[in-house]
């Protein structure tokens, strides 16, 4: 916006004042209005024989006064509407960038809840054919995100003791074999 024109309060506006200074923006313009009209009256009640010049002369500064007000207030208008188009694009790339953002989550999560799904259906698959078979093998089950210690807790130790990291105790492999035939 341009350095000479300044930000008013929308509440003061109401009012008629400029919440910058505290004096009427508007009403400046209906004083020189005012203050025209006087002096066509101080004309007409002086007469004389040039009364009609001076009264001519006076209704040309005043469109004068109005084209140049006018005038300003365009240049005002027009800077408000470069302001506005300018803020309207900024909110539209970042719009844009947010939904972007947003677009590619949902593309993540989407993808996410489908391997959900898949380790779901995984384990109901798991979970029958103990049931139906007491059949623990999951090999031709995929799970993306469970794993087989999530499942079973320690796999089948090659020596006399579970070693894995994530056991939270150790299991002699005779315990872990009762365990796994139950």
């Amino acid at each position: 916006m341009d350095a000479g024109v300044l930000d008013c309060d929308p509440t003061e506006i109401d009012r008629g004042l400029c919440a910058c200074k505290g004096v009427p923006s508007l009403g400046i313009l209906k004083d020189v209005q005012k203050a025209y009209e006087e002096r066509i009256e101080l004309i007409k009640k002086a007469g004389g024989c040039n009364k009609l010049q001076k009264e001519l002369e006076l209704m040309r500064s005043w469109v004068r006064d109005l084209v140049e007000q006018n005038g300003m207030l365009a240049r005002a208008v027009e800077e408000l509407e470069a302001e506005v188009s300018s803020r309207m694009v900024l909110e539209k790339r970042r719009s844009s960038e947010i939904e972007s953002e947003l677009r590619t989550e949902v593309s993540v999560l989407r993808r996410r809840l489908a391997r959900k799904d898949s380790d779901v259906r995984g384990l109901l698959e798991l979970l029958r054919r103990l049931r139906d078979f007491d059949h623990r093998d999951i090999g031709d089950i995929r799970f993306y995100e469970v794993t087989q210690h999530d499942i079973f807790g320690c796999t089948i130790p090659t020596d006399l003791e579970c070693e894995d990291k994530q056991c939270d105790k150790r299991t002699s492999k005779k315990d872990f074999q009762r365990i796994m035939t139950l």
